[in-house]
């Protein structure tokens, strides 16, 4: 049982025999230990050169306390298990990235840090040429609305479509944001959550973060080529099932239009009024006007006609 540590049967037998006994001499260690003379006393010095055991001046040996003597062993065993493994995986990657073929590679990159995953967004952005595709959810860590390309890429007249989640909606000063990205044509909705960060151009690149929802953006991945389609599928199916933001309004003014487009979005009264900069008081008035205006006793069937009658 011990072998994988580098004893040999015998060695163990005397081991184990000097555990019972605690101490014995040569003799006594090979009658319990059923380890013929000739070769307890190899086996002992071997021990000893270990310091599984110890000779005594008498010429007795002393067993060392497993958990102090074979817990090094375990140590070390481990130690070189873990460089071992360490070594393999270097030449597994070393193998991967030598066998496989520049095309192969350059369909998933790696980009890691903050500044250099908002590099390369801001890069994605003002390389598209048709279309771009993107997931805005709420803890900004590496491109904002304070570093984005939004406007230079718009001019050049490219259609851009958004999916905004609550958490977004409810950070600060989001409506401003929003409200910017409407009034230059983005086409949002919303969703009350967003499978993670993505940014998807032309269909044909794509980036997001590594570790998924919840994660930081650094690292992040580069998509092309086939994978590409991947991204681009979950993009639609969300958009697809997405509730529209920001419709033309007909019939009410620009403020209460963004009180119901927050409220439709799933954002609760105080949180709408934390981003309007009104209090919870003023929200709740302007609501309660708005539905003796479309004629309505709650705030579901305000809802059905905000959104039938081009209100939010």
């Amino acid at each position: 049982m011990l072998e994988d540590l580098g004893l040999t049967p015998a060695q163990e037998s005397v081991y184990r025999a000097l555990l019972t006994l605690l101490a014995a001499t040569p003799g006594e260690v090979s009658e319990a230990a059923a380890v013929p003379g000739a070769d307890i006393a190899a086996a002992l010095d071997s021990l000893s050169d270990r310091g599984l055991v110890c000779r005594r001046d008498d010429g007795s040996y002393a067993v060392a306390p497993p958990a102090v003597a074979l817990g090094a062993e375990l140590a070390a065993h481990r130690e070189r298990l873990q460089r071992a493994e360490l070594a393999v995986a270097e030449l597994v990657e070393t193998y991967r990235t030598g066998s496989m073929g520049r095309a192969q590679r350059d369909l998933m990159e790696l980009v890691e840090g903050q500044h250099a995953v908002r590099q390369r967004y801001v890069q994605l952005q003002l390389s598209a040429r048709r279309r771009i595709d993107t997931f805005v959810t709420g803890d900004v860590q590496a491109v904002g609305p304070d570093n984005t390309e939004e406007p230079t890429v718009l001019a050049r007249g490219l259609r851009v479509r958004g999916v905004i989640d609550q958490n977004f909606l409810s950070s600060p000063g989001a409506a401003d944001n929003v409200d910017e990205s409407l009034g230059r044509g983005i086409r949002l909705r919303t969703v009350d959550e967003i499978p993670l960060k993505l940014i998807v151009c032309d269909g044909e690149v794509a980036m997001l973060p590594l570790h998924g929802r919840g994660s930081d953006v650094d690292p992040s991945l580069v998509l092309r080529g086939a994978l590409v389609n991947v991204a681009q599928a979950l993009f639609d199916a969300v958009w697809d099932r997405a509730r529209p933001f920001g419709s033309p309004r007909h019939g009410i003014d620009a403020l209460d239009t963004r009180i119901l487009r927050l409220l439709l979005a799933g954002l609760t009264d105080t949180a709408v009024a934390g981003q309007l900069d009104l209090s919870a008081r003023t929200v709740q008035r302007r609501l309660q006007a708005l539905m003796v205006q479309a004629g309505v006793t709650t705030r579901i069937q305000l809802g059905w006609h905000a959104r039938h009658h081009g209100w939010a």
